[in-house]
């Protein structure tokens, strides 16, 4: 029986459910972050910023792409199934709680951004709010953006494997993008996506799990 066979039907009532429950579980990171931002981040003296960090240009009109998660992850997580969903969901979870964990006990940030963004209009409004709400820039590393889009690209990758260059790639302009607007620096990327990939490659993530997700298509689940 192939995976086709195996994927419960996709019904406007799944979907919907799967893209509020993601937009939940932002809702949920981002009020964490902002609440330990606004604790601990003025006590931050920890600064990631490294030499590699000199190779890479300032971009900020990039601002769009590091805020497309906040679109397109709703969308792509509704069309996976259920139990990859409630995958993502549970780890999603663990990784928000270890990384606000660690932002609590090990408070760090990012350098200065430079005082000119050079951008107008609709642009630099966004680039602005963006800022503003990520003031004081603390909680750097992990990086929760990157962790969850990882996790995202992971969960895709289950469901839909051919779709791996589109997942890689879109994940990793993201990625890129948070570096370009000085969101972040290398290290804090370098050690989202490890925390991603420990939780999710944990010797309990996959326990059992083929067999079950497997009876649960076969029920409709």
């Amino acid at each position: 029986m192939n995976d086709a066979n195996l994927r419960p039907p996709l019904t406007w009532r799944r979907f919907l459910g799967q893209a509020l429950g993601l937009a939940a579980l932002m809702c949920v990171s981002l009020g964490g972050y902002l609440v330990v931002l606004k604790w601990r981040g003025w006590d931050a003296q920890i600064v990631t910023y490294t030499s590699w960090d000199d190779f890479i240009p300032y971009q900020p009109a990039w601002v769009w792409v590091y805020l497309i998660p906040y679109v397109i992850g709703p969308v792509a997580i509704g069309l996976i199934r259920p139990a990859t969903f409630r995958w993502y969901v549970s780890r999603g979870l663990i990784v928000v709680g270890i990384t606000l964990l660690i932002f609590i006990v090990i408070p760090t940030q990012t350098a200065k951004r430079p005082p000119e963004h050079g951008l107008s209009g609709l642009t630099a409004q966004l680039y602005e709010m963006m800022i503003a709400v990520d003031e004081p820039p603390a909680n750097a590393a992990p990086s929760l953006h990157v962790s969850l889009t990882c996790l995202l690209a992971l969960a895709l990758i289950r469901d839909f494997p051919r779709w791996w260059p589109m997942t890689f790639g879109g994940v990793g302009l993201v990625w890129v993008a948070t570096l370009f607007t000085r969101q972040h620096h290398l290290l804090d990327i370098v050690t989202g996506a490890a925390l991603a990939l420990v939780v999710a490659f944990a010797p309990s993530a996959f326990s059992r799990e083929p067999a079950a997700s497997a009876d649960r298509a076969r029920h409709g689940d």
